[in-house]
């Protein structure tokens, strides 16, 4: 499988640049009728030839695996598992599926161990700060606005509170695919309150210094969040 170095991109969000990307593999892979077992190019001549970042490259090879287009065979590459597996329309799902799934995990290993810090570390300011956040939260319910922003900044002013730039970090990167997905589940009727409920139920034992009743709030409430995705059908 041969890719021109001369494909470009035009700039776009990652999810959309990784599904562009996919489709693109998608269709060498059936133009030149690539026969199953047949090695695609590495992620370093794919990153070439399309101009993209190493991330994408790998979001867009996860879609296609999901989809049974391709198969991973760690440390020897990716395969072509059935060329007609999967309609280009349910490329972004798959990419959707895959990134959800990787971002609940990395979340349920980085913020209950940052909520326990923080119910230890936290500050008169840093309270204050997560307390703003759930009375904008609050408002925006009232007015009838999306509460997206609000919601994210409760979750990065725990990670700041536990007072770890590492940990808060990992926190802070998760804002984007949250951002992305909140509005979607806002149309959801009851989600709004649920979630604010929820956020409620994690800042008491962090106000009240308590680091273990902490994070298990946090991880019960990222482990109903999956629940609540998997009710509605959701990703």
């Amino acid at each position: 499988m041969e890719m021109s170095s001369s494909l470009t991109l035009t700039p776009a969000p990652r999810s959309k640049l990784a599904a562009t990307v996919a489709q693109q593999v998608l269709e060498e892979i059936r133009g030149k009728r690539l026969e199953r077992g047949t090695r695609i190019p590495s992620e370093r001549e794919l990153m070439t030839a399309l101009g993209v970042g190493r991330s994408t490259i790998r979001e867009a090879i996860n879609g296609l695996a999901m989809l049974g287009v391709l198969e991973i065979r760690h440390g020897q590459g990716a395969f072509v598992a059935d060329p007609d597996a999967g309609a280009p329309s349910a490329i972004a799902a798959a990419l959707a599926r895959g990134v959800t799934r990787d971002l609940f995990e990395a979340r349920r290993l980085v913020e209950p161990e940052a909520t326990r810090l923080a119910a230890e570390r936290r500050t008169d300011v840093d309270l204050r700060e997560i307390a703003r956040a759930l009375a904008d939260h609050e408002q925006a319910l009232r007015d009838g606005t999306l509460a997206v922003e609000p919601s994210v900044r409760f979750h990065v002013a725990i990670g700041l509170a536990a007072h770890n730039e590492v940990l808060s970090g990992f926190v802070q990167s998760f804002q984007e695919p949250l951002t992305e997905r909140g509005p979607i589940l806002e149309e959801f009727e009851g989600f709004r309150e649920w979630e604010i409920d929820q956020h409620r139920s994690v800042f008491e034992p962090v106000r009240a210094g308590d680091p273990d009743a902490a994070a298990a709030a946090m991880r019960d409430h990222l482990d109903a969040v999956v629940a609540y995705h998997e009710r509605l059908g959701l990703p």
